[in-house]
């Protein structure tokens, strides 16, 4: 029986410990991004894996997002069938349970398919514990909600960072295994989603009195009618909002930000700086990430959403530039007098994208598509994110190869720097508008393109005679395309 009651009116404590509760697979999350860092040096070190190579280790680390990416939409479905909280435990289980095949691996075998179950148990819990904690909180207050999602990802990145003061991966591991065990013991207590208790209350009881047919109708139709299908995602009401958010978030996974989180100690330990060392130094990132994240909240709210996202980028790319200066004349300048431009540049870049690119495409989202289509873009978001973080993570370590550091890092750089102009050029200007009427005016430009194209293709008069009927089908289509984007 639940420990905190569930009714119509639940308090904001018990919102409060539920939404802690769920957002521990996020703590989990981030405990599994930063893993690498801390882990593979202790691999490699150690008798334990010898054959861990270069590319061994890229693999090790990117099959957690590879993994991630199919996982997503069952998640959704999952969630939608059984429960939020069903799906949850479930993802917390498989969690729990990698953990130990990872402490306990004596061939990277093991390694490769507990890296690739624990992406699909992250994948999932990516996608549904946002959708539990929205659904538990005040309206007002959702926003706040998943900026304690965001922030548990963070902590549990410094998490991972700090535990490779430890004895060998395999204590890492099982102190890592410590978050999702306490929500396989926590998350029964907290009740399920007031949500999908009433659309299951609701279908239940349209079975009972009307049969499986008249379950499909009344509320539970009205509800499936509103939610629009992945490939109307691509229809002229939606084809530039989803192209604005899948660029945000291209320009976010590409920046730079999953080869820092993945190798910090690998690429602090290139810099040859030996004070403070590469674990503090990763500490340290992890210390002002978590800190910037925890007050992003607070400065989204207040700033303009498209200044922010521009200075972000072009930040981050400054700091890139910056590291990538520092590697370019590493080995031909002494750099012991600035031995702390790569600390500071990898604080400033991890900083600035806690302010404005991490959360904002994901905050856009949620502005740029009304209710019915934002269900169906999350998931496809989700899974571009994913298979981003993949690419960016597994060909991190080939870039260099290839390339070099100096120049893998300036590569970050010019992403970034394009990713400004991108927001400059298209990312809508909302100030005081309300999301509402940015939905409105994407809807409006889109089908305003839409007659411009037909007005391009249409024959001359002199070529053709407009008839009456089709000027008037015209009208009415112009009409009703407009009476679509008000409604």
């Amino acid at each position: 029986m639940p420990l905190i009651a569930a009714g119509e009116t639940t308090s904001k404590f018990s919102r409060c410990v539920g939404t802690l509760v769920a957002t521990l697979a996020a703590f989990s999350i981030g405990t599994y991004l930063s893993w690498s860092s801390s882990a593979l040096p202790h691999y490699r070190r150690s008798d334990t894996l010898r054959s861990v190579g270069d590319q061994e280790a890229s693999w090790i680390t990117s099959l957690l997002p590879l993994g991630a990416i199919p996982s997503v939409l069952p998640a959704v479905m999952l969630a939608d069938k059984f429960g939020r909280k069903r799906t949850i435990w479930a993802a917390g289980v498989l969690l729990f349970t990698c953990w130990y095949i990872v402490a306990f691996a004596r061939t990277e075998t093991w390694l490769f398919l507990a890296r690739f179950a624990a992406g699909s148990a992250c994948g999932a819990a990516s996608v549904v514990v946002p959708m539990f904690i929205s659904e538990i909180a005040e309206r007002r207050s959702t926003w706040d909600s998943l900026g304690v999602f965001r922030s548990q990802i963070t902590a549990g990145i410094l998490f991972a960072y700090a535990t490779a003061f430890a004895d060998g991966a395999c204590v890492i591991a099982i102190l890592c295994s410590a978050a999702p065990a306490l929500l396989l013991i926590s998350l029964p207590f907290v009740p399920e989603s007031p949500v999908w208790l009433q659309d299951r209350r609701t279908c239940d009881t349209l079975s009972h009195f009307g049969g499986s047919s008249r379950a499909e109708t009344g509320s539970t139709k009205r509800v499936a009618e509103t939610r629009a299908g992945i490939s109307e995602l691509w229809d002229h009401r939606h084809r530039r909002p989803i192209c604005i958010v899948l660029g945000l978030i291209f320009f976010q996974q590409l920046s730079g930000v999953n080869a820092l989180i993945f190798h910090a100690s690998e690429i602090f330990d290139t810099t040859g700086v030996s004070s403070p060392d590469p674990v503090l130094s990763s500490v340290i990132v992890g210390v002002v990430q978590l800190i910037a994240t925890c007050f992003s909240t607070v400065i989204i709210e207040r700033a303009n959403k498209k200044l922010l996202l521009f200075v972000s980028a072009s930040t981050m790319a400054t700091s890139m530039f910056t590291l990538s200066g520092y590697f370019h004349f590493q080995n031909s300048r002494e750099l012991s007098s600035v031995f702390w431009i790569p600390l500071l540049s990898c604080a400033v870049f991890i900083a600035t994208f806690s302010l404005g690119f991490g959360p904002l495409p994901w905050m856009m989202l949620g502005e740029l598509f009304a209710e019915n289509a934002r269900r169906a873009a999350v998931p496809v978001v989700a899974m571009w994110s994913w298979t981003l973080a993949f690419l960016a993570t597994k060909c991190f370590r080939n870039m260099v190869d290839l390339m070099g550091t100096s120049s893998s890092f300036a590569t970050f750089g010019m992403i970034s720097l394009i990713g400004a102009a991108f927001v400059s050029a298209l990312v809508p200007e909302r100030r005081t508008k309300s999301a509402e009427e940015v939905q409105i005016e994407l809807c409006r430009a889109c089908d305003r393109n839409r007659r411009e194209l037909a007005i391009g293709t249409r024959p001359k008069p002199d070529e053709a005679t407009e008839t009456p009927e089709t000027t008037d089908v015209a009208v009415i289509e112009r009409t009703s395309t407009l009476d679509l984007c008000l409604t």
